[in-house]
Parts: structure tokens; sequence; C-alpha cells
């Protein structure tokens, strides 16, 4: 996804798009070359199916644009819940400045992928293209609005209050990005050189966290949670497939499929007087 006006336009059609299908309240979002970052709330509950046909149109049309085939991204993609207002902020700020955070660029309002960088400080919505392909007649093309949210502690500023007070904010982080790196990013021209497809000489793959917070007891609390959520499933999911069809699940979670039938003892190694030696 190297950054190009023709890459942010395709990708900004397709997430504008689904962001008005399943009804998404984007709060920052950020698309570098290799990854991307989005801050976002689904009141329907549907996150996963907006990741999911986000994920795919990219891979597919971007794919296309380079005319290469086979897999796009490196692994599934996660979300994590955000435990506390001052989180929420905290990945705000993160999200909007992490082309700088990655020695990118100094000015993350010029970094020239898709960000909400500029539209969190004025506001304004922005419109894409999505054009829509079929085996037979012409392309469709439907016009759709990728609108930035305002963070809920700020929604109820002014318009002129809210954007002092998100510009503040980010230009704070931003003066301490470009400190902390003395001032070296990269150069334009060596960004726009890449080729697509490059692998990485050396990659850095950190474990997976449960939740996004820097408050330790919140964290604690939340992986309380979670072990009791993963027990009370393994005890529902065990009942389930042993023949019990009116178990209760925890919510929002998937049953398990019944061509199996669960272990109850733990797993032995035959012995030899168990092995049958073919003569």
């Amino acid at each position: 996804m190297n950054p190009s006006a023709r890459v942010r336009n395709l990708v900004g059609g397709i997430v504008a798009r689904y962001q008005e299908i399943f009804g998404i309240l984007i709060y920052a979002l950020e698309f570098l070359g290799n990854h991307y970052h989005m801050l976002i709330r689904a009141p329907q509950g549907n996150s996963d199916e907006f990741c999911e046909n986000v994920n795919r149109e990219i891979a597919k049309r971007i794919n296309a644009l380079l005319g290469r085939e086979g897999k796009f991204w490196g692994r599934r993609y996660d979300d994590q819940e955000i435990l506390s207002e001052e989180d929420l902020l905290e990945a705000f700020l993160y999200i909007s400045t992490n082309a700088t955070k990655h020695g990118l660029i100094a000015d993350p309002s010029q970094w020239k992928g898709l960000n909400s960088f500029s539209q969190s400080i004025t506001g304004e919505t922005e419109t894409f293209s999505f054009t829509r392909y079929s085996g037979a007649g012409e392309p469709i093309v439907t016009n759709h609005k990728l609108t930035i949210s305002p963070l809920p502690q700020h929604a109820g500023f002014s318009r002129k209050k809210r954007s002092r007070l998100v510009r503040r904010l980010l230009n704070e982080r931003v003066k301490a990005l470009v400190l902390a790196r003395n001032g070296e990013f990269a150069r334009p021209d060596a960004l726009e050189k890449q080729t697509p497809g490059n692998v990485p000489q050396s990659v850095s793959r950190s474990a997976r966290p449960l939740c996004y917070t820097q408050n330790s007891s919140l964290r604690r609390a939340f992986k309380e949670r979670y072990r009791e959520r993963r027990l009370c499933y393994d005890r529902a999911s065990m009942r389930y497939r042993l023949g019990d069809r009116d178990v209760r699940f925890p919510e929002h979670s998937f049953k398990p499929p019944l061509h199996r039938r669960p272990r109850l003892t733990p797993f032995k190694p035959l012995s030899p007087s168990d092995l049958k030696i073919a003569a």
C-alpha cells in the first residue's frame, strides 16, 4: 500500500463505503505501506463484518492494481477493547501520528496515505468513490463520505473549541516524536521507490494484547474476566457436544461444531502391549 494518491483514493473508497453500510463510527485511522490502524466503534456490534469486508476489498484491489496474486495480509487482523477515556485519547494520538512515530514523515498531515489527521482537526467529511464490477455491463461508480467522529469526551464541545483542543494535543505529540527521533526521518523519494511485495529483512512480531490500556489494574481485571469467559465457554462447549443443546453460551460467542465429541480423559500414548504389530 505504498502511499500515493491512487492508493489513497482506492482505500478511502473502500473504507467509506463499508463505514456507511455497517454504521461504523471512526475516530482515527492511518494507512501505512504495510499495515494500518483504525480506532472505531460499532453500535450494531458488527465490527468483524466491517473489518472482513475492508480487508478483503483492499487485498483484491491492491493486488489487481499491482498485477499480483496470492496472499496480501501477513496475518489476521486483531481488535482490542479500549478500557478507559484516557486510553481512548492515547489510542487516538498514537494512530493519528503513527507515520511520524515510525520515522516516515515529520509532519503527519502531509502523509500521502489515507489518514485522519486533518479531518480530526477540521471535523469535515471527505468524499471517495467506489467502483463496483460485475460480469456484465459497465462498472458502477458510487460516492461515499468518510466521516471522522469526535472522541466521546470531546463530543459536547463546540466545533471551534474541539478543533483547538485536538490541534494542540496532536501538535504536542508530534513535537515530542520529532524530538525523540532527533529530526531524522525517511526521504520522501525513498518511500516512493519502495518495491511493493518486498519482504523485510527482519520482522518483529509481538504477542497480541487482549485489551488496550496503560492502567495495570484495569488490565488485570480485564484478563480475569476473559479467563472466566473462556472457562464458561469451555464448559458449555463440552456439554453441547455431549448432547445438551439447551446449554447457554457466553454472549457473542459461537457454538462449536458437532462432528467431534469432546475428549473426556487426558491423552495418553499407547503402551507397548496396546500395539499390534502386523506379521
